[in-house]
């Protein structure tokens, strides 16, 4: 008699999920390593961790965390000729994703600081990085996701993109570039990116900004997981 081949799908509350970011994803007594720099969201708000938009990601999803990576004032690449660019360039991304565990799902949300501290977007270049090119932020993404995307060969990754207008801050020239330039990286590697379109207070998602970000990225992930 044969016996049934047939694989048991893995059950949602036996999914977890791994985040890479700056401080739009930190919380106080939630990063992993605690060391991690977090922002203070109890000044706009934000005064339970429930409030953080994985929360209501996990919550919703039945998902558990594997580890939130997150560091705030962090870039995705090495630049640091800012103030405070010598303390950031040593927490960027590239030098924590390595450090994300065994999850089943990552989401990798950043890009913000690179383009608020002037940093080159360089050239789109896919492979043999030099230390001068991951200094810019196309090279620097591009290392990142297929870095990412060798360690996790079996995980889904999206990148979580901010979309949206900054009145007062980067000019419309650079937030489309960095649009165009993310979505082009991240086609390549074959990473889903989502865009957000955060409501912010202090440059900050609030509790508003929160629940933007939670409800693009289920509405994101829905054809994956049938949200």
């Amino acid at each position: 008699m044969m016996t049934s081949c047939v694989k048991t799908p893995i059950q949602p509350q036996d999914i977890r999920f791994s985040i890479l970011g700056d401080s739009y994803s930190t919380y106080e007594g939630y990063v992993d390593p605690e060391t991690n720099d977090v922002w203070h969201y109890d000044m706009i708000g934000v005064t339970d961790v429930s409030q953080m938009w994985w929360h209501k990601v996990a919550n919703k999803m039945e998902w558990s965390m594997e580890r939130n990576n997150s560091f705030s004032g962090s870039l995705i690449c090495n630049f640091g000729d800012f103030e405070g660019g010598d303390f950031y360039e040593r927490h960027s991304f590239l030098k924590r994703m390595d450090d994300l565990g065994n999850p089943d799902v990552i989401f990798i949300l950043g890009g913000t600081n690179d383009v608020w501290q002037d940093a080159p977007f360089g050239d789109f270049v896919y492979a043999d990085w030099t230390e001068e090119q991951l200094c810019s932020f196309r090279p620097a993404l591009a290392c990142l996701l297929d870095n990412v995307k060798r360690q996790h060969p079996n995980a889904k990754i999206y990148f979580l993109l901010e979309t949206s207008p900054c009145p007062g801050g980067i000019t419309e020239e650079t937030r489309l570039n960095l649009v165009e330039s993310t979505h082009r990286i991240s086609q390549h590697y074959g990473v889903e990116c989502i865009d957000l379109d955060i409501h912010k207070d202090w440059w900050h998602p609030d509790v508003q900004g929160q629940d933007d970000i939670a409800r693009q990225v289920l509405e994101g992930i829905e054809a994956d997981f049938n949200v």
